[in-house]
């Protein structure tokens, strides 16, 4: 018997730390070669908009999870369900609505690389953006250091002096409006949570030290890091650099601008495997290149149907076996 979860279930049930721990786990297993993560798939629309297909299968979790999402020509909680499958049975444990679920992995992804790379006194963040993904990116990044406060900046004043307020009541972490983006650059983790086709953040601006999540721009139309900011860092991370090549207009331009190669580029799992891959030195600037990847939501799929299955929550949902 499967269950069904919806957005309320999974806002219930799974919070921040939950997230990381399983993302984590899952880089582990990266690391260690032990996950199939083909890149996704990509169909437009006709009439605008695309279908994402997405998948993975990760023995060591006993899971395989396929995902299916949409944009732009419908709702924007619609069309993003998650099946779970149990790898050694084929049985469907759990079929999940994936929106928040989302949101969640991609910032428990930014708190892995927050964690393997920013400096441990590392205690302020400067924002990019305002939208949902940013709220999640604050959550995870002050999960896994002692953040004493916030700087913000977006485009519209007003949804920026609500983010203030609405997150610094989350998280009990003064989070205030930044008058210019380059107020930003004071702080310890810079984060970049927009969708913005131009550069937001600038290499000239960066101090030693800086650790930097750029979780915006996984399409080729998006670029949030200027070519010197990729320049300025020892250390360049992403979560699947199969995937990074097909969608990560930074990372692309730099290796055909001759700046960097893919050798330069390590997955987080690289470093769960060789911590020494790591940050070198209190002065390095790091960045993690966040594309959001399949083995990412077999994850916390697994851990949000454990979960659900202990608490009795979830719609049974049955199924014919012949």
């Amino acid at each position: 018997m499967a269950i069904f979860l919806s957005e309320a279930d999974i806002k219930s049930l799974v919070t921040i730390e939950d997230a990381i721990d399983a993302v984590s786990e899952v880089f582990k297993i990266s690391g260690a070669g032990e996950v199939i993560n083909p890149p996704r798939q990509q169909i437009d629309i006709p009439g605008g908009g695309y279908l994402r297909l997405t998948s993975a299968i990760v023995s060591p979790l006993g899971k395989i999870a396929v995902k299916v999402s949409s944009s732009m020509v419908f709702a924007s909680e619609s069309g993003r369900t998650l099946i779970l499958v149990d790898s050694k049975t084929g049985r469907v444990d759990a079929i999940i609505e994936v929106f928040h679920l989302g949101a969640l992995r991609t910032a428990a992804a930014s708190g892995v690389g927050t964690k393997l790379l920013a400096r441990e006194d590392a205690d302020s963040i400067g924002i990019f953006g305002t939208g949902r993904q940013a709220k999640t990116q604050l959550a995870a990044v002050a999960a896994v250091r002692p953040i004493k406060n916030i700087l913000a900046i977006g485009r519209d004043q007003g949804r920026l002096d609500i983010f203030c307020k609405e997150m610094t009541d989350k998280l009990g972490i003064p989070v205030s409006a930044a008058k210019s983006p380059e107020e930003l650059y004071a702080c310890s983790v810079l984060v970049t949570a927009t969708t913005s086709a131009d550069p937001v953040l600038f290499g000239e601006h960066l101090k030693p030290g800086t650790h930097i999540n750029a979780m915006g721009a996984n399409r080729l139309e998006r670029r949030e890091l200027d070519d010197a900011a990729l320049e300025a860092c020892s250390v360049i991370t992403v979560d699947n650099k199969v995937q990074a090549q097909k969608e990560s207009a930074v990372l692309l331009r730099a290796v055909e601008n001759g700046s960097r190669s893919w050798e330069d580029v390590l997955e987080l799992g690289d470093i769960m495997a060789d911590p020494a891959k790591g940050r070198a030195s209190s002065d390095a600037i790091t960045v993690y290149n966040s594309h959001g990847v399949a083995m990412e939501d077999v994850a916390l799929a697994k851990k949000a149907f454990e979960l659900a299955r202990d608490q009795g929550i979830g719609l049974e949902v049955p199924f014919t076996i012949d």
